[in-house]
């Protein structure tokens, strides 16, 4: 134990330095330095005592002390130095050695380890071409005295030249196996590195997916109570005359929840992309010409509160009446690309969408009146969190980059075209894969729908977000339910038994129990099993999501709520047969 505590210390000579990289290579070259110090000490006298040649003495013991030195020079602080020594001492041993006992030894059978020595203790790249140019050299000279003889090696005697002859290839098989040694334990060390940062890294990557699941759904939940607010008032402000001066304020309350909701949405859409989750594409059959028309409504809502018109240009009898595609991510891409128009666009001007269609492909062009963007601009655009300043919302400079991922999963690619001072265009390309069967037209969404009628409906309402529940239990009565409430699973279901409602709104999380577990608990009461379950929850995880319709609820709307959206769940609820 005592000589292994003698050898760690000389080999860690000099090298309580900080930077790790540079710690290893001074272990390594003082190593190297102390194992061949050793044996050029040990065969010089070795060498000299069945030779009795000076020559062999003299040079091995030089070369010796040589590598020793390295040592103290490293003990100095001087590593550039002695990994110079390092190198250049080998090389000369080699054309000394290789020409005196060329009639012995195969010097050129150390080109492994002149060349592995090179890459294994230097690290800057023109360093190491000079040091392997310099074995190079030293393997030509070598070959040249072979061929012309111009220095004249040791002679011996038969028994003495076997002997240095096996010697000197055990010598050279040493060295080489060093190297080999070093790389392999180099290699272990960056692999046991690599698995410690790993395990960091995926530790990390768990608990920021913790965070923004926990920070998401703890966002939504007074989002959602923002959002409600705002859509009540708008609705109010548009039916009741009394509160029509407060109608431009409510659309501006509403536009900002919206805008809100779309930088959670990019922040949780980025996080996907960074743990390399690649989403999976759902394709159906959908009206493009409703769909798109339906974008420019909803974008126009909040392009009012800037000045800003959006003009839509599409051939109807150009289009084909369905496509089939992943209607989810091509919203999320128009969205994200027209409202970067909107922002970046001049006040009271246009913004044009032009829809089009070439052979297999479809074509959205999205233009603004903005400033336009330099060429150095267009090239960082597409990066995360590069974005610009404007007056009329502030952003995280995720959308585009978003949006170029997500139409890349869809076999499609945005270009970008700006002219300083005059605007910027977009365009997103995708496959056009057209559907001739017959699928259910969905309406155009028009900018304030006409309020449906649930007189005489019972709903339940589970939500533990007084807030929350507020605002909604004032939206569904105003649309005429009768509203049951509750904050708590156990609640719940002891009302329920009571009075069976027609429909449950519940949220996924609850203080007592989940809504899997609650769900659970209404299959096993016949008066409840039967009843329509929509969930309404902060969790926009597609494992969460998929977990409550494998479950059997009929609807799933996340927060912030949006009333249309609700509306159109409870609709389709009153139509569905039993669930469980």
């Amino acid at each position: 134990m005592h000589i292994r505590d003698t050898l760690t210390t000389i080999t860690h000579t000099g090298a309580d330095v900080d930077d790790l990289d540079l710690r290893t290579r001074i272990i390594k070259v003082n190593t190297m330095s102390l194992v061949i110090g050793l044996l050029a000490t040990f065969f010089a006298w070795f060498f000299y005592a069945i030779s009795g040649k000076m020559e062999i003495l003299a040079a091995a013991s030089l070369e010796g002390v040589a590598y020793f030195s390295i040592i103290w020079i490293n003990k100095k602080g001087k590593y550039n130095l002695g990994a110079l020594l390092a190198q250049l001492i080998p090389n000369l041993a080699t054309l000394y050695f290789g020409i005196i006992l060329s009639a012995v030894i195969e010097a050129s059978l150390l080109a492994i380890f002149l060349i592995g020595s090179s890459f294994l203790i230097i690290k800057e790249r023109k360093y190491r071409v000079i040091s392997v140019s310099l074995t190079v050299i030293v393997l030509v000279l070598l070959q040249v005295n072979e061929e012309l003889r111009i220095i004249s090696p040791l002679t011996f005697g038969y028994t003495n030249q076997r002997i240095i002859h096996f010697s000197a290839i055990s010598v050279v098989f040493s060295l080489n196996i060093l190297i080999i040694a070093l790389y392999v334990n180099q290699n272990d060390i960056l692999v046991a590195e690599l698995r410690e940062r790993g395990e960091k890294l995926e530790k990390a990557n768990d608990y920021k997916s913790v965070f923004v699941r926990e920070t998401n759904h703890e966002i939504r939940v007074p989002l959602n109570a923002i959002h409600s607010i705002s859509q009540l008032l708008v609705i109010q402000s548009r039916q009741q005359q009394e509160l029509a001066p407060i109608r431009a304020t409510a659309e501006h309350l509403c536009a900002a929840s919206y805008h809100a909701l779309e930088i959670i949405n990019n922040v949780l859409e980025l996080s996907r992309i960074e743990v390399g989750k690649m989403h999976e594409v759902f394709r159906e059959p959908f009206d493009v010409r409703n769909w798109i028309d339906n974008i420019v409504v909803t974008s126009q809502y909040i392009a009012r509160n800037k000045g800003v018109k959006i003009v839509l240009d599409y051939d109807r009898q150009q289009m084909p009446a369905q496509i089939d595609s992943d209607k989810v991510k091509l919203t999320q891409i128009v969205n994200n690309i027209l409202f970067n128009a909107i922002k970046f666009t001049a006040d009271n001007s246009t913004v044009s969408i032009q829809v089009s269609t070439e052979k297999n492909s479809c074509y959205i062009r999205i233009r603004d009146a903005g400033k336009g963007m330099e060429k150095e601009q267009l090239e960082k655009i597409f990066d995360p969190f590069t974005t610009g300043k404007n007056d009329f919302s502030n952003g995280t400079g995720l959308g585009l980059h978003i949006a170029r991922h997500l139409v890349s999963l869809l076999g499609g690619a945005i270009t970008v075209e700006s002219i300083p001072g005059k605007g910027t265009s977009f365009c997103i390309a995708f496959p056009l894969v057209a559907f001739d069967g017959n699928q259910p037209v969905q309406p155009v969404m028009k900018e304030m729908p006409p309020l449906p009628s649930f007189t005489n409906i019972r709903m339940m309402i589970v939500e533990d977000d007084q807030m929350s529940q507020i605002y909604l239990t004032r939206y569904l009565s105003s649309l005429g339910c009768h509203l049951l409430t509750a904050a708590t699973g156990e609640q719940a279901l002891g009302i329920m038994q009571e009075q069976p409602p027609d429909i449950v709104l519940l949220d996924s999380h609850l203080p007592d129990m989940d809504a899997l577990a609650l769900l659970e608990k209404f299959k096993l009461i016949p008066q409840l099993k039967d009843i329509p379950v929509i969930i309404t929850t902060g969790d926009v995880f597609e494992e969460s999501r998929n977990a409550m319709l494998n479950a059997g609820v009929a609807g799933y709307v996340t927060k912030p709520i949006d009333f249309n959206i609700l509306t159109q769940e409870i609709n389709n609820c009153l139509k569905l047969p039993a669930l469980f």
